[in-house]
C-alpha cells in the first residue's frame, strides 16, 4: 500500500514538473496554456488508468471513459500551445489512445470463450 502511494506521487510530481516547465514559463496566450495542461491531464489519466491498479474503479464504472479522455485530449492538445508542444500532446495522446485500443479489442474480442 506504501509503494502505490509513492507511485502516485511520483506522478503528480511529474505532471507538475511538465506542466510548469513546458506550459507555464512560456509566453503563450492563457487559453493555449489551459488547453496545454488539460490535454497532459487527459494523457495522464489514460495512461494510469493502463498501468494501474488503483484506478480500477474508473474502468469499473465504464470501459469506454479512456476513449473519452483520449479525445478530449486531442482536442485540447489542438488548442494548446503551438510549435512541438502541440505535437508532442497530440501525439502522446493518440498513442495512448492506440494503445488502449489495442487492450480493448484483445479484452472484448480476444478473451470469449468458444
Amino acid at each position: 500500500m506504501g509503494n502505490q502511494r509513492g507511485q502516485h506521487k511520483s506522478w503528480v510530481g511529474l505532471f507538475y514538473l511538465l506542466s510548469y516547465y513546458f506550459f507555464a514559463k512560456s509566453k503563450s496566450p492563457i487559453k493555449e496554456k489551459i488547453c496545454s495542461i488539460v490535454s497532459l491531464l487527459m494523457a495522464a489519466l489514460i495512461i494510469i488508468l493502463i498501468i494501474s491498479d488503483s484506478f480500477s474503479f474508473v474502468l469499473n464504472k465504464s470501459l469506454y471513459l479512456p476513449f473519452i479522455f483520449g479525445a478530449i485530449g486531442i482536442i485540447f492538445g489542438w488548442f494548446g500551445i503551438k510549435g512541438d508542444v502541440r505535437k508532442c500532446l497530440i501525439g502522446v495522446n493518440t498513442l495512448a489512445l492506440g494503445f488502449y485500443l489495442i487492450v480493448f479489442l484483445m479484452a472484448m474480442v480476444g478473451f470469449q470463450e468458444p
